[in-house]
């Protein structure tokens, strides 16, 4: 019965798509109607930013004061929430709309896992499976309602993105025009989330490690000149904007100062708890004041000079917070059980899956796979626990958790229809 129903599923698509959008839209959208209307309207850098684009038609003042022209976050989603405050205002009506976005955005992404496992080679069912179970448990609460931001876009692009990389690496031709198409993509994905660059740089590595050909590192030089031609209008504008040079983003050291230092805590939320670290965050006034008196890159580089001091004195602090943000990003926050017991339980699940992706998916899906674990949550593991920073790779570790749970249920009631095990 369970097969005719996946089988059904499989073959109308547009159904099971259906189903896990409004299944993942009534439930956060049911959610959203029961949170108090002073959370729907608290602000966070993203959204101030935006505030600042209605009013001013600036990109700037993400901190508590109005500080100018600013390069806290990528553009992508500040743009977004002012388009959206421009249609519905800048009060209650916009920021309600705001959280519609953010619940429609995150209830596509979980409608899009089977194509997503289709695409990658999964069983349908692994991705089916995914998309029931994302929709049906908000895991990242809050996240998911009225305080998501680009993640779920990312995801998407994440997506399209390692599609490329496993036809590319899968071709028996690559030429430079290919090279340069995939570091356009790659430099248009930045303006959605920075944190997606890592990706980019291990996978170039791990390309040109395993295949050794001149060719295959010419075609990685041409990939970063082209992710350096997309993203230059935005670096030049923080050059001049800012008077400095700094990336897509220039916030790292507030961030790595906030979670490495005396008292620190691994989580936002237990941070939060704590008067001392709220008046270190970007929306106390203290660090608003700071910020317009220096200067916005001056101040992220002082405070990047005080965590390196406080790393060079602190060192088992310092590895003793890093293992902190490895569990909480990997397994869930210890504050939370719930959160906890659900994150540990399909991480687990994804790393099992991972196991058995060589035999039933591929080689070049595997490696992938290995390589985006590896290099997108190293920035993590040094900064303070968010649980939507995961999200851009959450797709990921589903599908790995849904395939194990494919291969276990195939292996329990085996169609015996002729002897085999299909893959869905």
């Amino acid at each position: 019965m369970g097969r005719r129903f996946v089988a059904y599923l499989a073959r109308h698509r547009s159904a099971a798509f259906l189903a896990i959008f409004s299944l993942s839209f009534i439930i956060r959208f049911s959610i959203l109607l029961c949170v108090p209307r002073e959370q729907i309207l608290s602000t966070g850098e993203a959204t101030r930013i935006a505030n600042a684009l209605i009013e001013k038609g600036q990109f700037a003042d993400p901190y508590a004061l109005p500080t100018g022209p600013t390069a806290h976050t990528t553009p992508f989603f500040p743009v977004l929430a002012a388009g959206i405050y421009a249609v519905f205002g800048t009060g209650y009506r916009g920021s309600f709309a705001l959280c519609l976005l953010v619940i429609f955005s995150y209830s596509l992404l979980y409608a899009l896992y089977p194509a997503f496992a289709s695409a990658f080679g999964f069983p349908y069912a692994a991705g089916l499976i995914a998309g029931v179970a994302s929709a049906l448990v908000p895991v990242k609460r809050s996240a998911e309602v009225f305080r998501g931001w680009e993640e779920p876009y990312a995801a998407m692009a994440l997506a399209f993105l390692l599609f490329l990389t496993v036809k590319r690496w899968n071709s028996p031709k690559r030429d430079a025009t290919g090279a340069v198409f995939f570091g356009l993509c790659w430099g248009a994905a930045l303006y959605i989330s920075f944190g997606l660059f890592a990706i980019l740089v291990g996978l170039l590595i791990v390309d040109g490690l395993a295949r050794r050909q001149p060719k295959i590192w010419r075609d990685a030089c041409l990939t970063m000149v082209a992710v350096a031609a997309v993203t230059a209008p935005w670096i030049l504008r923080n050059h001049r904007q800012l008077h400095g040079w700094t990336l897509m983003r220039d916030n790292l050291g507030l961030e790595l100062s906030y979670a490495n230092r005396d008292h620190a805590e691994p989580s936002s939320t237990l941070l939060n708890a704590d008067p001392a670290s709220r008046s270190l965050r970007s929306d106390s006034l203290a660090v608003a004041r700071e910020v317009k008196s220096v200067g916005e890159l001056e101040f992220n580089r002082r405070r990047l000079n005080l965590t390196m001091k406080w790393i060079g004195s602190h060192p088992a602090s310092f590895i003793r917070l890093s293992l902190e943000h490895f569990f909480y990003f990997w397994f869930g926050p210890v504050e939370h059980p719930f959160e906890l017991v659900a994150t540990s339980f399909y991480t687990l699940l994804g790393l099992a899956g991972l196991r058995l992706m060589r035999r039933r998916v591929g080689n070049t899906q595997f490696y992938v796979w290995c390589t985006v674990f590896a290099t997108y949550p190293l920035m993590y593991y040094l900064i303070q626990y968010v649980n939507r920073y995961r999200v851009p790779i959450e797709w990921m570790i589903w599908l790995s958790a849904g395939l194990a749970i494919t291969t276990v249920l195939e292996r329990l009631f085996p169609d015996r229809t002729d002897g085999r095990n299909p893959r869905a």
